[in-house]
């Protein structure tokens, strides 16, 4: 099942995407819900995040394409962006004036069904309601004192989310790309991550604990480094049985060039 986020006049609303058609959600996303009255086409509706995080907490070095292949692997490193860097399908992505080089991360997020503490491995796929994609978007050091933190990586609009919440994904072996204006910079699967969905949760869960809405980025393949953006581009990414998730590139001031 497919659910997205919408906005509607009188303020955001969930619904079931079905032949390109959305119904209403009937209920909690987060709980039982069914659909209801059909609200419209996909293509007539505007579109919001499909998630509502309290938090973003995301995964570094978790593909084996990025860190090379070992006999054992290291754990991956946690970090936290902001709620505000969350977007949804074709808004854009804003670089302040002083920041020099940016790239794009394509990475397979899950977002929260219930609070989650301390999850056993063997647990863990009862907390998740359903998948996207998100596109950790990253400033290089920033100022050079600020490496992969606050500045780097937690940036107002620096994590579009969408477009669609896949809740029955099976989540081994997909395929992920990154377009950077029609050229491809990154290509894997989610068979190359050292820890799949329910070790991340189990990891994070662990140290941080999770509310219905929060979202977790489950890392990224080789190649970011090489999906560097600046005002004028175009940005894709896909996860096979997701879809794609485009959005432009702006200066902060809303200019297309430096």
């Amino acid at each position: 099942m497919k659910l997205i986020r919408y906005q509607a006049v009188d303020g955001p609303h969930w619904a079931i995407l079905d032949g390109g058609y959305a119904f209403a959600v009937v209920g909690s996303p987060y709980d039982e819900f069914t659909a209801g009255r059909r609200v419209g086409k996909l293509d007539e509706l505007k579109l919001l995040p499909p998630c509502e995080p309290g938090k973003v907490v995301a995964l570094a070095y978790n593909y084996k394409d990025l860190v090379g292949e070992k006999a054992e692997y290291e754990e991956p490193l946690i970090f936290l962006k902001s709620p505000t860097s969350i977007i949804a399908e074709s808004e854009p992505i804003c670089i302040p004036p002083d920041v020099a080089v940016v790239w794009v991360e394509v990475e397979l997020a899950f977002v929260l069904r219930k609070q989650a503490m301390n999850v056993p491995k063997e647990k863990a796929s009862t907390y998740i309601l359903g998948h996207t994609i998100a596109n950790d978007v990253t400033a290089q050091n920033v100022h050079n004192r600020d490496w992969h933190l606050a500045r780097s990586k937690g940036l107002d609009t620096f994590c579009p989310t969408g477009p669609f919440l896949v809740t029955d994904l099976e989540t081994d072996s997909l395929a992920v790309t990154t377009t950077v204006d029609g050229k491809r910079k990154q290509a894997s699967t989610t068979a190359n991550r050292i820890l799949n969905d329910s070790e991340v949760l189990s990891l994070v869960s662990s140290y941080i604990t999770l509310e219905p809405g929060d979202i977790v980025l489950t890392g990224t393949p080789a190649g970011a480094r090489e999906s560097v953006v600046r005002p004028g581009s175009s940005v894709t990414l896909h996860i096979e049985g997701i879809g794609s998730l485009s959005n432009p590139v702006i200066n902060k001031e809303g200019a297309t060039s430096w």
